[in-house]
């Protein structure tokens, strides 16, 4: 198990290093030691999720931007992914479509067990935030998103846990489900 708060290796209730509560037995169903998901099982769990609501969203961001305009139809469009991730995050499975397909799931980075709705909707807002500055139109704005949006995809490859930038503010984790035999 690893401490949710500094990263390191735990095996008691406390952190040896800096005192953090750490969780005992983290998810049952995951065996005797739950394996945290690499970087290219997220990076494929996120493509096939965006590939699935890609159709949806552009026609949401359409119709509406049609009848409020542009920034109203991008809110509707990204507040359907926030639907798409909440809803289905928040199930006792723990995944998106795109994490069924790679075989991860999220859970909370203290305990293993499902995240909250809380929590997912601080991972969702959080991408959901530096996107929408996008919509500023300005070259520094897309800059800014296209920037903040590279360190947040690369971030598990220099983290302990493999935590996204939007994992760590919502303090989540993904974990490699493993296959019903």
């Amino acid at each position: 198990m690893f401490c949710s708060n500094c990263g390191t290796e735990a095996d008691g209730h406390r952190c040896d290093v800096c005192g953090t509560q750490v969780a005992v037995n983290p998810t049952a169903d995951f065996g005797a030691t739950p394996q945290l998901s690499g970087w290219w099982r997220r990076v494929g769990a996120t493509v096939i999720d965006e590939f699935i609501l890609f159709i949806p969203t552009y026609v949401v961001l359409v119709g509406v931007g049609a009848i409020a305009g542009l920034v109203i139809g991008a809110l509707a469009g990204s507040a359907l992914g926030g639907f798409y991730m909440v809803k289905l995050l928040t199930r006792p499975e723990g995944q998106t479509i795109g994490n069924r397909v790679v075989s991860t799931c999220v859970r909370d980075a203290t305990t293993g067990q499902l995240p909250t709705t809380r929590q997912v909707l601080k991972r969702w807002g959080f991408v959901a935030v530096y996107s929408l500055f996008g919509l500023t139109g300005a070259h520094s704005g897309t800059m800014v998103v296209g920037l903040f949006g590279l360190v947040d995809c690369l971030y598990p490859l220099f983290n302990v846990r493999k935590q996204t930038l939007h994992d760590v503010f919502a303090h989540t984790i993904v974990l490699n489900k493993p296959s019903i035999a």
